[in-house]
């Protein structure tokens, strides 16, 4: 190589020191030159090229090396775990890694869900809730634990602030916050839902999960995909005819089964189509077997059974306080029956003078014998926990619902003779009026007796039971 460039030089310098310079020379001087100088650099940035290239193919070999062996480390079942978590939080890359991770911590301490039973033990169910305006949701779970007759045993998972209420009555009961209490965006909620559940199924080993809402969680099929759980959608019907219908159309690919509690204002015949493809059941509600006596009803909440009582209960669409004044004031001026508003857990408590207050309880329907008549709302709960007791009613129906169409609802108990509607808080005291001066009340209780409906929530449980058995 050092020949090559002086033998260059050399013909460089003759090519230009002639008397005659060369062009031929010259070119053949500089050729040489970069030829001797380039070829050196060009094998020695190949050379560190190929070194580089080496160095990289190692250590990826090493990393899939690693990889490999931790796979087959891992059991089989185990693998298949978290092939399926990958697509639990699809929405991200980052919330997939997260969520297979805890899935892997929650799931593989414990073996298939199926097993964990003793042989002769009644099922255990996983209720969860939505949230909701009010709390018939969670009071709808609560009614088929109370009349299953110790055929399963249950515990709730809700989204509802009224959950230290239903504990507090002694059901097993975890609270976890909506997106909109949590203050997080949706995917950072349904990461951290999703956790939740597996948590929840690794602690409580169901044998089926139920969920009561409007609009089933990706996260619930999910992960009762990925563990091999029925998942039965509780699913309160008469909706708004505005509501949107896709997740129902399409229902058996996000749940097992659909239980449908009746309603005064819907029953199969009466449902869309898409809906009568479902077990249906009798309307479910918290009503006891049996009404406590009224002097025992007024005892344990310190009222003087001498005199009259009216239950004011407008929330869960009604609550901004306005309608609750109002139905007090009506009471007062249509007769000698005192007003008793309850404070709400789910609403800030304020004084509602000219009435006489109560605490919060669980379920209230138990002390249903305490009352003349009630003034509620037109939800589902109210509405059949009153004909369940044959306890006359005043209904206001909210019309800021999302999906429940209280004001069909309404217009049914109106139309069959089973209550009265008032169609505003305006309407409250003429309707409050007509069912004291009328002396309606004995005709309304009479009509709920000849009408009376049977409890449905025995036969939902009784469904819940026999697919969480198969």
């Amino acid at each position: 190589m050092a020949a090559l460039v002086v033998v260059s030089a050399a013909v460089l310098t003759l090519g230009l020191v002639t008397t005659r310079p060369s062009a031929w020379l010259v070119f053949a001087g500089v050729l040489g030159v970069l030829v001797s100088v380039g070829l050196p650099v060009a094998v020695a940035v190949w050379w560190v090229t190929v070194r580089t290239e080496a160095r990289l193919r190692r250590r990826i070999d090493r990393l899939e090396a690693t990889v490999q062996d931790t796979r087959l480390k891992a059991s089989r079942h185990e693998w298949v775990q978290e092939k399926a978590l990958e697509r639990i939080e699809w929405t991200s890359r980052e919330a997939a890694t997260g969520i297979s991770h805890l899935a892997w911590a929650a799931l593989r301490e414990f073996s298939p869900v199926g097993e964990a039973q003793a042989v002769g033990a009644v099922p255990r169910v996983l209720f969860v809730t939505s949230n909701g305006g009010g709390m018939g949701h969670i009071a709808r779970c609560a009614a088929v634990l109370r009349h299953a007759d110790r055929a399963l045993d249950g515990r709730i998972l809700t989204l509802s602030t009224a959950a230290s209420t239903v504990a507090a009555a002694g059901y097993d009961v975890t609270y976890f916050p909506s997106h909109t209490t949590a203050g997080v965006s949706h995917d950072r909620w349904r990461r951290q839902f999703t956790r939740r559940l597996l948590d929840e199924i690794a602690a409580y080993r169901p044998e089926a999960i139920v969920f009561d809402g409007t609009w089933v969680y990706p996260s619930l099929t999910d992960v009762t995909d990925l563990v091999g759980l029925p998942l039965v959608w509780l699913r309160r019907g008469l909706w708004r005819e505005s509501t949107d219908l896709t997740q129902v159309k399409s229902w058996r690919d996000h749940v097992t089964s659909v239980i449908v509690p009746g309603d005064i204002a819907e029953t199969r015949e009466t449902a869309p189509e898409i809906f009568q493809d479902a077990t249906w059941v009798d309307p479910v509600s918290l009503a006891p077997a049996s009404l406590m006596p009224r002097e025992k009803a007024l005892a344990s909440l310190g009222l003087d059974p001498e005199r009259q009582y009216a239950l004011v209960q407008l929330s869960g669409g009604n609550g901004d306080g306005s309608a609750t004044a109002a139905a007090v004031q009506a009471v007062h001026d249509a007769g000698d029956i005192i007003p008793v508003v309850v404070r709400s857990p789910l609403l800030s408590s304020a004084v509602v003078h000219g009435a006489a207050t109560i605490d919060a309880r669980f379920p209230l329907v138990d002390l249903a014998g305490a009352w003349e008549f009630t003034i509620t709302g037109a939800g589902y709960n109210s509405v059949h926990e009153n004909l369940h007791t044959c306890t006359p009613g005043v209904y206001l129906p909210s019309a800021v619902t999302l999906r429940d169409d209280q004001e069909k609802r309404a217009r049914a108990l109106a139309g069959a003779g089973l209550g009265i509607t008032a169609d505003d808080v305006d309407g409250i005291a003429g309707s409050v009026a007509d069912l004291i001066a009328g002396r309606h009340t004995d005709e309304l209780r009479i009509a709920m007796r000849e009408s009376l409906s049977e409890q449905g929530a025995p036969n939902a449980a009784e469904a819940i039971v026999s697919l969480a058995t198969k």
